[in-house]
């Protein structure tokens, strides 16, 4: 059993992984990632058993997109019944419901369905697909408030905040790989099967972890509180505009490497996106507490300008990297900033809730961004997306200094 309670979990936290381990036990970790797998791979995977089965990309978006969109409305709901009754039964739900879903999408196909019954499926697939990120945002920022000093609290959060989106990033480059792979080695359909096994074992251990009670209690009667207040709903916009620099690099980076007649590259060329994020949020949580959460939003969303546009000027794919690069590494430290933000402002016994909807709001962006640029890349060439990219950023930045300036006047 891991040491989720007794003596261990009494002692005070030193904000560094070893102290949450000893909180976990080591064997958390691990766990926590691989079920993250079956979230990563939903969209992606819809995407491609859709298309290639029915042999039109175009219902093969409009299903992926039902997909984001279940997540966006399903996410936060489930947040709300973690925090109510806790995160072990919603999770084991939630793996049974996409169990069967994936199923049913599976069956459909097969019997070659209409698009109405497919989409109905996906976004039910999306709905109940389980989100194990935000869930272990959670477990880890309950551990990390044990701290004595708000210094130290404030600096394990930062750490959680920066480990989840490190380990967010890894699992989202790997998911989309596992989806290529599975389906050019077994078959279009074989990704759902594998994610549906992966929910089966590896998010039912997740739900069943000592930590699933250790760090947060169910709350009964409901917590008080509304738990979207206007500074969750901030960040929330926030997040919706970071999606949408997401969804609109991917698509444009898309339509860039097709323009050169590399279309198969994006994927890895979209990469150096992810490396820069990752990169840069492993350091996040050295910085200084008097580097603020909002200082750092606006200072890093300044970043992503720089990089989008570079990314928008670029004529070579070796300019491309170094924009995505540099793009990735300012949206990285936004999005610690931000759920450490969101964290901070949830109300009590709300933590779930609203990570979990800063979560969803952030692929209901990425959904959105991909649909509606597709068809402005397709129109108009890849610089209409980036100059979406630019924009959004821009935006993103322009919404930090604007809050930061009314934070500051109401001190």
């Amino acid at each position: 059993m891991a040491r989720g309670g007794g003596r261990a979990s009494r002692s005070p936290l030193r904000p560094d992984i070893a102290a949450f381990a000893r909180l976990t036990g080591w064997g958390y970790f691990p766990v926590a990632f691989v079920g993250r797998l079956p979230f990563a791979m939903m969209v992606v995977g819809v995407l491609t058993v859709v298309a290639t089965t029915r042999g039109s990309v175009a219902d093969a978006g409009v299903a992926a997109a039902l997909a984001g969109v279940g997540t966006a409305i399903c996410g936060p709901l489930a947040g709300a019944l973690a925090d109510r009754h806790g995160q072990r039964v919603v999770l084991l739900g939630a793996s049974a419901a996409s169990i069967l879903a994936a199923a049913g999408l599976l069956a459909l196909l097969s019997a070659d369905a209409s698009i109405a019954a497919v989409c109905a499926t996906t976004f039910v697939l999306g709905g109940a697909t389980p989100q194990v990120a935000p869930f272990s945002r959670s477990r880890l920022a309950g551990f990390a408030t044990r701290a004595r000093s708000p210094e130290r609290r404030s600096r394990a959060t930062s750490l959680v905040m920066s480990y989840e989106s490190v380990v967010d990033e890894a699992s989202f480059v790997i998911g989309p790989v596992l989806v290529g792979l599975l389906t050019t080695l077994i078959a279009p359909w074989a990704p759902l099967v594998i994610a549906s096994a992966i929910s089966a074992v590896v998010v039912t251990a997740f739900a069943l972890h000592p930590s699933a009670l250790a760090a947060s209690r169910p709350h009964s009667p409901p917590p008080a509180g509304r738990p979207f207040t206007a500074r969750v709903v901030v960040l929330a916009a926030a997040m919706l505009l970071v999606g949408g620099m997401f969804g609109s690099v991917i698509t444009a980076l898309t339509g860039f490497m097709d323009e050169r007649g590399q279309t198969g590259q994006a994927g890895v060329v979209y990469g150096a996106m992810s490396v820069g994020a990752i990169a840069v949020a492993v350091g996040v949580a050295a910085l200084p507490a008097r580097f603020t959460l909002m200082a750092r939003w606006a200072a890093f969303g300044a970043v992503a300008i720089a990089g989008s546009v570079v990314l928008a000027a670029a004529s070579t794919v070796p300019g491309a990297v170094v924009g995505l690069f540099l793009s990735g590494a300012g949206v990285g430290a936004v999005l610690v900033a931000l759920f450490s933000l969101g964290e901070r402002a949830a109300p009590a016994g709300r933590t779930t809730t609203v990570l979990t909807t800063l979560q969803s709001t952030l692929v209901l962006g990425q959904a959105a961004a991909t649909a509606g640029c597709g068809m402005l890349v397709q129109a108009s060439g890849a610089g209409a997306g980036y100059a979406v990219t630019v924009g959004l950023a821009v935006i993103l930045t322009a919404l930090a200094l604007a809050v930061g300036a009314v934070s500051r006047a109401r001190a």
